[in-house]
């Protein structure tokens, strides 16, 4: 097996790169793209010259109890079905927090995702924090109904209390 893993900045993907990512978030997603905050950036992994794996990257800033912090973003992360259960989306993450921490200077990651996915990242040492996160879309305020995850990557400890994503999730 042929493997590349690629970390590229959003602003550098070609349109047909552009327009396969975006049919595969809508697939795996739902329609709506203008719900989520766009990437920062990609990682790709690519097996045997097929797509196999993408992943979105944001650096960003959240508000948690009141004190700003800035973390690295996770979202749509995916799996197409042929590569699924054979480390695919463990070596995006593994990437992923590698280029936060090193490349970024982020302290720690954050994501969201369903109850039933969150202990594939648990395995890769993200903790489900409590919340409640909250995130404005066209100017409504709601609360995420399931999980908030962040990988810390510099040792210092998450502050407790409410967590709003300043604008739209990823």
């Amino acid at each position: 097996m042929n493997q590349d893993i690629r970390l590229l900045p959003a602003t550098e993907t070609d349109p047909a790169l552009d327009k396969e990512l975006g049919a595969w978030f809508e697939a795996e997603f739902g329609p709506r793209a203008d719900r989520w905050a766009p990437a920062d950036y990609y990682v790709l992994i690519n097996r045997d010259g097929q797509l196999a794996g993408r992943l979105g990257l944001l650096d960003s800033k959240v508000s948690v109890a009141n004190q700003i912090i800035r973390v690295g973003g996770i979202g749509g992360v995916a799996t197409k079905p042929e590569f699924r259960h054979r480390g695919v989306a463990s070596a995006m993450l593994s990437r992923a927090a590698e280029f936060m921490k090193s490349d970024l200077g982020i302290e720690f990651g954050l994501l969201l995702c369903r109850h039933e996915v969150s202990p594939v990242y648990a395995k890769m040492g993200w903790v489900i924090v409590p919340g409640p996160t909250t995130f404005t879309r066209a100017g409504v305020s709601a609360t995420y109904p399931s999980d908030t995850m962040i990988l810390p990557l510099a040792g210092k400890t998450w502050p407790a209390g409410p967590i709003d994503m300043l604008g739209l999730p990823w």
